[in-house]
Parts: C-alpha cells; sequence; structure tokens
C-alpha cells in the first residue's frame, strides 16, 4: 500500500490498481463509534477521494477494531425528553456522509469484520457490496427502534428500496431484528461470507466494470420488491402489534416505509430524518435508551462485588428463570433463548456468560429478586412496590441487572427502563 493517509478516526490507502482501503480506526479506543472524530476523518476522506476520482477504481470500507462500528457515542444521562432531540446533533451530516459515499460513483464495497449496529450498519447499506465472516457471534442490526426511535442515517430508506416496504415494516427495521452471518446471507442483507473479508470486497471492486457506478436501486427499471402503495393489512398488523405501548417507533418505520417509497431519494431522506427527530423528543425515548445501555453494561462490563449486608452472608447461589418477554435489544447482546441467572457470588458472572446467560448479582441470600417481581406481577405499580421493598429489607442487586431481569424476566413494560428506574421516579407505568 502507497499514499496513506489518517485524519480523526479514519485512515485510507490507495494501492497501485487505484483501489482505496478506507480503515475506521478510532485512536485509543476499543471500538469505533459514531462520533466527531469519525464524521471530520470520513469528510476529510470523501474529499480526498472526491478530489482524485480520476484515478479511483473503487473503495473497500472496513474497520481495524474487532467490530466494525458499535454504534452512536452516547452514554445515557438524566435528559428531558426536549433535550433528547439533541443528543443526535451528527444526525443529517452523517447521513449526507453516506450519501456522498454511495454515489462517489465508483463501487464501494463494505468488508464488516466485525459487528455493526445502528448507525455502523447503515453506513454499511450505503455501500454496494457487504461482505461479513463467517463468525457466528457477529450482530448487524438496524435495532434502533428498541430505543424507540428508528434508522435515520438513511437505514429506512435503503432497507425499503432493497427489500419493500412489508420486509422493512415486520421483518427488518420495525422490530430491530438482530441478525447473525447466515441469517444476513440469507436475507440479503450481506452479499458473501468470507474468511478474509478485505480481501473478498477488493476482489469484487475490481470485477466491477469500470466507468460510473450506482445502486441498483437508482439504476433505470428498478423496482422496489412489492410495490411502492402500503397496504390495508400491513397497517393493521402494525396497529396490532403497538396495541397497548406507548411507543411510536414501529408505527412511525411504516409511516417512513410508505411515504419514502414513491419520493426522490433526497425527499426520501428528509422524511426519514423529520420521523426520528420527532421520536427523540417522545418521553418514552430517554428511559428506552437507559434500558439499552443497562443490557450493554451486563453484557459487557466486569462485575464489582456488591457492598455486603451483614444479616445475608450465605454460600454462592445461583438461580435461572427463563425469558417471560423476547427484546430485539437483547438480541443484540445475548441469544434469543438465554436465561436470566441470579448469582450472589461477582466470581460467577462469567461461568454465567460463558455458558450462556444473562447474569444479575445480587447480594446474600435474602431471596430471589426476579421471584419477587413474578409473585407481585403482573402489575407494573406492584412489582415497582415489591421492588422497593425487597431493597428496603436489604436485599442488593445491581441497578443494570435488576433493570434487565425486570423487563426481560419478569415483563415489565420495557419504555420503562425497567422496574429501578420507575422506581426511582424516571418513568411512568400507568
Amino acid at each position: 500500500m502507497t499514499d496513506v493517509q489518517q485524519s480523526g478516526s479514519v485512515r485510507w490507502s490507495w494501492d497501485a490498481d487505484g483501489v482505496v482501503t478506507v480503515t475506521l480506526d478510532d485512536p485509543g479506543r476499543t471500538a469505533n463509534m459514531l462520533n466527531r472524530r469519525h464524521y471530520d476523518g470520513l469528510e476529510a476522506c470523501l474529499d480526498d477521494l472526491t478530489r482524485q476520482r480520476d484515478r479511483l477504481r473503487g473503495v473497500v470500507l472496513t474497520s481495524a477494531k474487532r467490530s466494525f462500528i458499535a454504534g452512536p457515542d452516547f452514554e445515557p444521562s438524566e435528559i428531558t425528553p426536549d433535550e433528547a432531540a439533541g443528543t443526535y446533533d451528527l444526525l443529517t451530516p452523517l447521513r449526507d456522509q453516506a450519501r456522498r459515499l454511495e454515489t462517489l460513483g465508483r463501487p464501494v464495497a463494505a468488508a464488516l469484520n466485525g459487528s455493526a449496529l445502528g448507525g455502523g450498519f447503515e453506513l454499511a447499506l450505503a455501500c454496494h457490496y457487504r461482505v461479513g465472516p463467517h463468525d457466528p457471534a457477529v450482530v448487524w442490526a438496524l435495532a434502533e427502534t428498541g430505543m424507540g426511535i428508528l434508522p435515520a442515517g438513511g437505514g429506512t430508506v435503503r432497507a425499503t428500496r432493497m427489500f419493500g416496504i412489508a420486509a422493512t415494516v415486520l421483518h427488518i427495521v420495525g422490530p430491530g431484528t438482530a441478525y447473525h452471518p447466515a441469517q444476513a446471507l440469507a436475507a440479503g442483507l450481506v452479499d458473501e461470507l468470507a474468511d478474509d473479508v478485505v480481501a473478498a470486497a477488493r476482489s469484487w471492486v475490481l470485477a466491477q466494470p469500470p466507468g460510473h457506478f450506482q445502486q441498483r436501486w437508482e439504476r433505470p427499471g428498478y423496482a422496489i420488491p412489492g410495490g411502492t402503495a402500503g397496504s390495508p393489512d400491513l397497517a393493521q398488523e402494525v396497529r396490532r402489534r403497538t396495541a397497548g405501548s406507548p411507543v411510536r417507533a414501529l408505527a412511525a418505520v411504516h409511516d417512513v416505509a410508505v411515504r419514502s417509497a414513491t419520493a426522490p431519494l433526497d425527499e426520501a431522506f428528509e422524511i426519514e430524518t423529520a420521523a426520528c427527530r420527532a421520536l427523540l423528543s417522545a418521553p418514552e425515548f430517554p428511559d428506552l435508551a437507559h434500558l439499552f445501555y443497562a443490557l450493554r453494561t451486563v453484557a459487557t462490563k466486569p462485575a464489582e462485588p456488591l457492598a455486603e449486608h451483614p444479616a445475608t452472608r450465605t454460600e454462592a447461589t445461583w438461580r435461572e428463570f427463563p425469558q417471560l418477554v423476547a427484546n430485539p435489544l437483547a438480541a443484540v447482546f445475548f441469544a434469543p433463548d438465554a436465561p436470566i441467572v441470579e448469582v450472589t457470588d461477582a466470581a460467577l458472572v462469567h461461568q454465567v456468560r460463558a455458558k450462556g446467560g444473562i447474569p444479575v448479582l445480587l447480594n446474600g441470600g435474602h431471596g430471589s429478586f426476579v421471584q419477587t417481581l413474578l409473585d407481585a406481577g403482573p402489575d407494573p405499580a406492584a412489582m415497582v412496590t415489591a421492588a422497593r421493598r425487597a431493597l428496603a429489607a436489604g436485599l442488593r442487586v445491581d441497578p443494570p441487572g435488576a433493570d434487565v431481569a425486570s423487563v426481560l424476566a419478569a415483563g415489565f413494560p420495557p419504555w420503562t427502563g425497567g422496574v429501578l428506574r420507575a422506581a426511582d421516579g424516571q418513568a411512568p407505568i400507568g
């Protein structure tokens, strides 16, 4: 490789064939995130590719990290619904960058060396071809609906163009489905699986005919699968799936898919972005974002021993509970049927994860937090009262684990963020 340049978290290298390998590599971070460093770096890279388009044969987009892109560089805080709308200040700039990438006029292949969530996979969809690894642990998801919003980096629009309105609403974007490589290949979200994703992506680029290159849905004669009109049956199914929930994300996905299918692309992207910004101001967003980060914490962070309570010192215990309600965000981090496992020793948390469980750390043998909620349920207010009583009686439970367990194993409404968040008065439970 020659002519290597770096800006922000993006490094790009030109080779003798005119293929540019663009590598996402956020300095000092274990994962690439969508942040200002990413934006500034990709902007500089795109400027360079545009200036030298005559010598550009094609682009391979990949990552130097174990994952491709882990999602937005955003941590939950005690934000109001109005402040939440300002959380994604880079929403439109990142969307426009993806559009620049796919309209370079040269073939662009994503070499997905690892997982990509939300905006990271939206960027991959802006590429013309996607190559993933055979690794079954890798997961790709447009999982934004689990946080009460929708993909707004172009993901909803592109999915609609690629797969049709019904598939986008009911199977891909609407439920925030998490896809492992074999599933993604079968669904058409990726085009190839390979042992060396960069080499396979580069081979595809070189195999494309020289000259102007476009997304297939921008070529003359392309038809959106299933047509451009929504159906009464689809609208009725959306209403059925959202009955009893205040979260409007699925209805918004349906609206965007139907409206964008007949709109010019630039207008379609504006429809999508406006819908996402409206959802960012919804009162459920901060609490659903809290649940997402609680799930990530339980899945990835080392467990710290809880402060001991003298009255509850006993030998370590291990209690398993099945998932009562499947949650699309949980599927991003855990196997679909992973049990929730209460343990009273932080040293057992790693064993729980190794066995495919979802660990919840308690302190002492004062009883089961999950069972307490199940005994009090299904009324959410009664479950909150039971949780408060258990904690007042001396039971210690790590807060992320408690919120995750309450939603997955006890069926507590996910839009509250979990039982402890609701008990703290951060979310309505009516």
